[in-house]
């Protein structure tokens, strides 16, 4: 069975508090306008030939890429055999607690299958299982709680779900992109963690905050790098600083547990 993707073993800045292996899938539904891996998902299309010619064949990996979560991951996808990431978990697994699932979006369909093999994989190991995600297909995430195959779900909201024309223009046109991550903040049975990479253009942080208003959830505010999206206007904008995403931080200080992500410092919880 081939699967596509890399994997950092060993991060200690994915799962606050946990050493865990990081698997990424290559490609995504979603367009949106300021995707730091916008290259790597870009470059993945035209693997899908490649799995069929290729089934059953051993391919090599290639060198690993390891680097901040603050700046693109991939400069283009690579293809390995999924017994190679099993490989990689086994040979990580004393120094670690957790397995993270990332992309690109892991639970899009053509990635469901070895998604939910390499979780149980994962469980069998003993290890927990989180899932990096844009919470587009609930069912999916609903599907690996009720098997025991996922502890954790990192949210990755872009706007206030009450908004779904910002939530579209920011996803390139996806029209239920919004509904759908409300939908997926709303499982039960899995710790949440909700984040928001932000941009002098798309900060809603105050219209996200409220909807979590009730939720028992971290809130993360993560600093957006400007000079790795795709959109050109984006590009342009000067990224908020430490003190600003502070300042955003404490205008929701109505959560209970908000916290901003920044090269400067890496992952702070905020106190008001």
């Amino acid at each position: 069975m081939i699967f596509s993707g890399l994997i950092i073993p060993i991060s200690t800045i994915d799962w606050y508090g946990r050493s865990v292996s990081v698997v990424f899938f290559n490609g995504c539904n979603f367009k949106c306008l300021y995707c730091s891996n916008n290259e790597f998902i870009r470059m993945s299309n035209p693997l899908e030939p490649f799995f069929r010619e290729k089934k059953g064949k051993k391919k090599k990996r290639k060198n690993m890429i390891v680097s901040s979560p603050l700046e693109p991951l991939f400069k283009k996808g690579n293809v390995v055999d999924i017994e190679e990431i099993e490989k990689q978990i086994l040979d990580a697994k004393s120094f670690i607690s957790a397995v993270v699932f990332s992309g690109g979006e892991p639970t899009t369909p053509s990635h469901f299958e070895g998604l939910e093999r390499l979780a149980r994989f994962a469980k069998e190991q003993g290890l927990l299982v989180g899932i990096e995600t844009n919470g587009y297909y609930p069912d999916r995430l609903s599907s690996l709680i009720e098997k025991k195959l996922l502890d954790k779900i990192f949210l990755d909201i872009k706007a206030s779900p009450d908004d779904a024309q910002s939530y579209s223009t920011i996803t390139g046109g996806i029209r239920d992109a919004a509904e759908r991550a409300l939908q997926s903040l709303n499982l039960k049975g899995v710790d949440i963690e909700v984040r928001t990479t932000v941009f002098r253009s798309f900060a809603d942080v105050l219209g996200i905050a409220k909807t979590l208003t009730g939720h028992d959830c971290t809130y993360v505010i993560q600093q957006g790098i400007p000079e790795y999206a795709p959109d050109k206007k984006i590009r342009q904008e000067k990224p908020l600083n430490r003190d600003e995403l502070v300042a955003l931080a404490q205008s929701v200080s109505f959560l209970k547990d908000v916290r901003i992500r920044t090269r400067e410092k890496g992952e702070e919880r905020v106190i008001s």
